[in-house]
């Protein structure tokens, strides 16, 4: 299944007195970094939460937010930590020692500081209970954000399919005037030679040389035949994916169709060639940015 690289999913389970909430945000990048974010008491578990996520994502910057909420135990009283209150109060100190910074030592200063009272059981490690609640909020979350990028996948998908179509029928236009080029060069040519050397006789064959070095120099039919090639790999890779990354492989096919484009361009100086290719580069490279944003 082809995946964007932009989607959001969130996930809540509640285990053992608490309930764990993950949400998981997901944008574009070219290779898979995932980002944690824990509360204090979690941090033993982010290198695990990392690697559950890399499960799943194969492309594209993660962001994962855990919020840790204690359902139980509300009503008991909030918990000096004794350790902070003396830091606190040397750091005060030393202000005040070294500094010589004056000013009231009060109990609104003190509780400024970080730490010094905490909320009830929020230094309290998880339990095998709620390690699993956290697990399975973080699964859901990634369900969710998996779930939105294929969505979003599939609609880029069906856009750059219709896309294909219709660079394949400005390919198809493209092989059609390039059949009459010789003769329009010939024509041209013949006009030409006549306005610069009226009355002067035009020797057939030499006329005939000049029309084949021309249709040689301007002949873009090995062109055309990559263009159809690509083009074609390029709806087989989106119509039937081998759940293998697609982004990589569709911005090389673009940079192919591309440089095939300019060299049609560039060896036909025809007002009707040239309209074909402009065509062709303005659907490129809106391929070109709908495949920024494909895992």
């Amino acid at each position: 299944m082809i995946r964007s690289m932009t989607g959001y999913g969130q996930g809540v389970a509640e285990a053992g007195g608490a309930r764990i909430t993950v949400v998981a945000r997901s944008v574009n990048n070219r290779f898979a970094d995932v980002r944690i974010r824990v509360p204090p008491e979690l941090a033993d578990k982010e290198a695990e939460l990392r690697r559950r996520c890399l499960t799943v994502v194969r492309r594209g910057r993660v962001d994962v937010a855990v919020d840790l909420e204690r359902t139980t135990g509300a009503e008991a009283p909030s918990v000096l930590n004794r350790s902070h209150v003396e830091a606190a109060l040397r750091a005060l100190g030393a202000l005040r020692d070294e500094y010589g910074i004056e000013g009231p030592l009060d109990l609104a200063t003190l509780l400024s500081f970080p730490g010094v009272v905490q909320p009830p059981g929020r230094e309290q490690p998880l339990g095998e209970d709620e390690h699993g609640a956290l697990i399975r909020a973080l699964d859901a979350a990634l369900e969710g954000l998996d779930r939105e990028r294929l969505r979003e996948g599939d609609a880029l998908r069906v856009d750059i399919l219709e896309r294909v179509v219709r660079m394949v029928s400005i390919v198809g236009q493209l092989e059609a005037h390039a059949a009459g080029i010789p003769d329009r060069l010939r024509l041209k040519l013949t006009e030409r030679i006549a306005s610069l050397a009226e009355g002067i006789e035009i020797d057939p064959a030499r006329l005939a040389q000049e029309v084949a070095f021309l249709v040689d120099r301007g002949d873009f039919t090995e062109e055309i035949v990559r263009l159809e090639a690509h083009l074609e790999q390029t709806r087989a890779l989106l119509e039937s994916p081998d759940g293998e990354p697609v982004g990589k492989r569709l911005d090389f096919l673009v940079q192919e169709l591309h440089r095939e484009t300019n060299t049609v361009g560039s060896k036909s100086g025809d007002l009707d060639t040239s309209r074909s290719t402009l065509a062709l580069k303005a659907e490129i490279e809106k391929i070109r940015e709908q495949a920024q944003n494909l895992v």
